[in-house]
């Protein structure tokens, strides 16, 4: 059995050796990418699910606000009713707590440490508009180096936004607190908030391979607000 880093070495070589007829120089970057994809499209079942799950609880804000009325008093009382509410309606533990999404985006981070050692310490190399997949963004061209900041930001921005939407969407009725619509939500709402533009001063000091699959991360992203929507 391959071990992750040559099994990602594998398919990397195949998907470049695959595209390089058609794609010429730019076959190795346009891998990289399409690794990112098989990798998305792999979670797209879960990111269906959370999404499925935050529309579900939307539908049972009005049950919840009654809970809170019934159980002002009794905190305890309530987080175990609110589970009991969604566990009847079918509403995973995993993301009934919002922590989902954040789990989502922390399963790339093996997938980017292997994009990283394949580049640093295999024979697997490439080009992006002439410059070698191995160059850090910092020291790459600025066409190149604005064009991948700009794709990093405008999908950290895609990522808060829907994040800050989901967070609205389940925040506690008038009169409510804080905390109190489902355990950890809130924390890992403001956390899927920040990540994406965590990376982005990071990105600075990584290979473009590892910005490459960032970059086509995001732009997958937009695709799959479509779908979920869909779902």
């Amino acid at each position: 059995m391959l071990a992750p880093i040559e099994l990602a070495q594998h398919l990397l070589t195949f998907l470049d050796t695959a595209t390089r007829p058609l794609l010429g120089a730019s076959s190795a970057w346009v891998a990289i990418a399409l690794l990112t994809v098989l990798v998305r499209v792999a979670l797209l079942p879960l990111a269906i699910a959370q999404a499925r799950a935050a529309r579900t609880q939307a539908e049972l804000q009005p049950e919840i606000a009654a809970l809170r009325k019934r159980h002002a008093k009794r905190p305890e009382r309530l987080q175990a009713a609110i589970l009991d509410l969604y566990r009847e309606r079918g509403v995973g533990m995993l993301a009934g707590s919002g922590c989902l999404p954040v789990l989502l985006q922390l399963a790339q981070l093996p997938v980017l440490w292997v994009v990283y050692r394949v580049v640093r310490a295999s024979a697997f190399t490439g080009a992006l508009f002439g410059v070698p997949l191995g160059t850090t963004l910092l020291a790459a061209p600025p066409p190149v180096l604005l064009a991948l900041v700009g794709v990093l930001v405008v999908g950290a921005t895609l990522s808060a936004w829907r994040a800050g939407r989901a967070a609205r969407r389940l925040g506690p009725a008038r009169g409510g607190r804080d905390g109190d619509t489902q355990p950890g939500a809130r924390q890992a709402a403001a956390l899927t908030r920040v990540l994406p533009f965590a990376v982005i001063p990071l990105a600075a000091w990584l290979p473009l391979a590892v910005v490459v699959y960032l970059a086509s991360g995001n732009l997958f992203t937009v695709l799959q607000q479509v779908i979920t929507r869909a779902h």
